[in-house]
């Protein structure tokens, strides 16, 4: 008897499964629209309800896809002239319930908007607006282009930025910066830590602050570069190869002043402790 019972209910478990997969395949919708767009075009995203993904497309269109997980999710997407508009909305609140992946021309100025859903951005080379609340910000293969991030507490990753204008800010988030060169670079964190590593270049302004985070800076050995580092309530310390002085001072240079073609580096925070290395 009881093996007649577990027979029938291995079945009636798997039709179980069966009947969720498609609930959730009759959910999910698709809606996939191409653009053809000038020079410089805006894009704009916002996306309360799940990510955004926006890449290069390598030519003059913008390819759009949207997928939905929720019947409750229907999408906006508007043309005008060489400004496209794309938003979702749902009668009910939810993240990871709506997903955008967009393709837009290189030189495109992207502006992207989300609550909780995760940001982001490859191989541009136009403005770059990212903000998110809760969420991660992913940034990465950018050049010659102006870069703002904000969040709330999401982290945010900027990896391969070349020769542009960045501005990021967090009030509570991590800040990572990886093989980051510009002219001007600034970062500033409430309470998240700020690590920096690679090579700046020259002639670049780098000002890099947490209030009560910690802040790591690694730079080549062989790079030309001049730090100021200072920390109210925190310590600062170099490694070995750094270089500049010793003890207790609060300004740290990795290479004497007075030279013009190095990239220089402020380094500020009011409770967390400041590391420097030169590996």
């Amino acid at each position: 008897m009881n093996g007649f019972t577990v027979i029938a209910r291995v079945p009636m478990a798997l039709a179980a499964v069966i009947s969720i997969f498609a609930a959730m395949a009759a959910a999910q919708k698709t809606r996939e629209s191409t653009y053809t767009v000038g020079p410089k075009a805006i894009i704009s995203v916002t996306n309360n309800y799940g990510s955004i993904t926006v890449k290069s497309s390598g030519n003059g269109q913008v390819i759009v896809k949207a997928v939905s997980q929720s019947d409750a999710v229907s999408f906006e997407n508007e043309q005008h002239g060489n400004r496209i508009e794309l938003r979702s909305r749902s009668r009910t609140p939810g993240t990871g319930i709506a997903e955008y992946t967009v393709f837009v021309p290189k030189d495109s100025s992207v502006f992207l908007r989300s609550v909780g859903g995760a940001l982001r951005a490859e191989g541009l080379n136009g403005d770059v607006v990212l903000e998110a609340a809760t969420a991660s910000v992913e940034v990465r293969d950018i050049s010659d282009a102006h870069l703002h991030v904000k969040t709330l507490s999401g982290p945010i990753t900027l990896t391969d930025i070349r020769n542009s204008h960045l501005e990021a800010h967090s009030v509570s988030g991590n800040v990572n910066l990886h093989n980051v060169t510009g002219s001007s670079v600034e970062v500033n964190s409430g309470g998240g830590r700020i690590t920096y590593d690679g090579d700046p270049g020259v002639a670049g302004e780098y000002a890099l602050t947490s209030h009560s985070g910690d802040l790591e800076v690694s730079i080549p050995a062989d790079a030309l570069v001049e730090i100021k580092a200072r920390s109210l309530n925190g310590e600062v310390e170099q490694g070995s190869n750094s270089g500049g002085t010793s003890g207790n001072g609060q300004r740290r240079l990795l290479l004497g002043s007075g030279i013009s073609s190095v990239s220089r580096f402020v380094l500020r925070s009011f409770r967390g402790n400041i590391r420097l290395k030169r590996p």
